[in-house]
């Protein structure tokens, strides 16, 4: 999904779109796509932050700062290695 390059923020809100949307038990694989993605920088996230804000999706909003809230102690630590 997001593996190798910078992503499209469209991008991004679409998966997290997908995974506000998937049953609890689905929804693994996704966020790890999501915190990897986040992690190792390949998505800026203010530029999704921007999207959102002015798409008046602010419940995605709330769900990307969940996640973010979940995966903060590996982007304090610098991500995880390769």
């Amino acid at each position: 999904m997001f593996e190798g390059q910078v992503q499209d923020p469209q991008v991004f809100i679409a998966a997290l779109r997908e995974y506000r949307e998937a049953p609890a038990e689905g929804r693994g694989e996704l966020a790890n796509a999501l915190s990897e993605a986040i992690i190792r920088k390949r998505v800026d996230l203010a530029e999704v932050r921007l999207a959102l804000v002015d798409g008046g999706e602010h419940d995605l909003l709330d769900e990307l700062d969940r996640l973010i809230d979940l995966i903060e102690p590996y982007i304090e630590e610098g991500g995880v290695d390769e």
